[in-house]
């Protein structure tokens, strides 16, 4: 993907009122780069950022009234018009503020390509709630048929990083709709896929935003919650009971790999950590964790 360009920025004849001709017009030496009447242009429905709060497109039209759009925003062709790529809330913001064309560069792109530009764009920006990343990570392997291994390198992030942010969309939707609200974090939504039971997820995410946990403490619940009954501890075959550094260990186990865990000491000094997973692709999720491909 091409660097983001810096064409366009001062220009002094971008504030409403500009002609309500249809034609796109090119300025002179950037033959990419055209004014383009708002109404030709239409927002991607596969674009990552799915959420736009009115106060954000209130003030930045306000700012565009006072001095003209700064950055193009990027388009495609599509039939007789424009599909955006990235700069959606600034067409919006433009809108609003009763722009009649908008600066844009047009970039000749396939579907696939318009989205990963998109994506890029909008990460690079921090616009993005985690699950908008997610599912825009998602829709760009259905799209493309590639993995996450692909996406971590069109994206410049670790695969384990995809990896965790595709697991967030196995969440059941009430506690997403938290999570792209900005009420529940990635972090502290993330040790909830251990569980298995959907409505005690969608109970503990509920108590998480009105309590006001740290990911960190959450960590520690969902890894008391997932502890064995200790009734009968004294497990057969020369295990000892466990005492309470072992129970720790297993505690900071279960937040590592988000999976359950268990210690299993020994009297003669051997035993075993066991890690249980929920599926294969939990399985390389945290194969990939211990550094194993």
């Amino acid at each position: 993907m091409a660097k983001k360009s810096g064409l366009g920025r001062g220009l002094s004849n971008l504030i409403p009122g500009a002609s309500g001709s249809a034609a796109p017009t090119a300025t002179e030496g950037h033959p990419d780069y055209h004014e383009l009447a708002i109404d030709r242009i239409s927002p991607n429905p596969d674009q990552p950022r799915k959420k736009f709060r009115e106060q954000e497109i209130e003030e930045l039209a306000s700012t565009l009234l006072s001095v003209g759009l700064i950055e193009p925003i990027v388009v495609r062709r599509k039939g007789d018009g424009y599909e955006i790529i990235s700069g959606e809330r600034r067409w919006r913001a433009a809108q609003q503020a009763g722009f009649r064309k908008i600066p844009a560069v047009v970039k000749q792109v396939n579907e696939s390509q318009a989205l990963e530009m998109a994506i890029i764009e909008n990460v690079q920006r921090e616009d993005l709630t985690v699950i908008e990343e997610a599912r825009a990570y998602e829709a760009l392997m259905n799209l493309s048929g590639i993995k996450a291994a692909d996406v971590a390198k069109k994206v410049g992030r670790d695969r384990a990083t995809i990896t965790n942010l595709l697991r967030l969309l196995k969440l059941p939707d009430e506690v997403l709709e938290l999570i792209e609200d900005r009420k529940l974090s990635g972090g502290a939504a993330r040790p909830l896929l251990s569980l298995g039971d959907k409505r005690t997820v969608i109970k503990l995410a509920n108590k998480i935003v009105e309590e006001g946990w740290s990911a960190r403490k959450v960590e520690e619940e969902v890894a008391r919650m997932m502890e064995p009954s200790t009734s009968g501890s004294s497990a057969s075959g020369g295990s000892a009971p466990k005492d309470a550094s072992t129970r720790k260990l297993e505690e900071r186990l279960r937040a590592r790999f988000t999976a359950r865990a268990e210690v299993k000491h020994k009297k003669n000094g051997s035993g075993q950590v066991t890690l249980h997973y929920a599926n294969l692709d939990d399985l390389d999720r945290i194969l990939e964790l211990l550094g194993i491909k």
